[in-house]
């Protein structure tokens, strides 16, 4: 997993996906799915880098928690490129199979990047 998130996301390496994620990943789209979900957010955060907080692996699993820091420069999630900066971190699990994942949750602050985007009024809520 190490090697795959600075392939992939901090280098936009396109080959690790077919190295390091299963065929079968169970994700909307498969294995291509999840590729054009990291590689579209490297698009619109080109300068993205993930940083790895925790890393460690329990019977089949992987969690990882990571903090990612990027400037909006494309669209994302339909939103105009902003050229705001954002900050959020994140935890993934990741059931693995013969050393690739198969399948997993991740979950960020996604309210917390919009506000940061400034799509979302923080005083709205108090």
């Amino acid at each position: 997993m190490r090697d795959f998130i600075e392939r992939a996301w901090n280098a936009g390496d396109e080959a690790v996906f077919e190295e390091h994620i299963a065929a079968d990943l169970a994700h909307p789209g498969g294995r291509d799915g999840f590729k054009a979900i990291v590689l579209g957010f490297r698009s619109a955060f080109p300068d993205v880098p993930m940083e790895i907080r925790d890393i460690f692996g329990v019977e089949d699993k992987v969690v990882t928690r990571w903090t990612m820091r990027g400037t909006q420069r494309a669209a994302f999630l339909g939103i105009a490129p902003t050229g705001r900066h954002v900050e959020f971190d994140g935890i993934a699990i990741d059931i693995m199979r013969d050393g690739q994942p198969v399948d997993g949750w991740a979950q960020f602050d996604r309210l917390g990047v919009l506000v940061q985007l400034g799509v979302i009024d923080p005083s709205a809520f108090g």
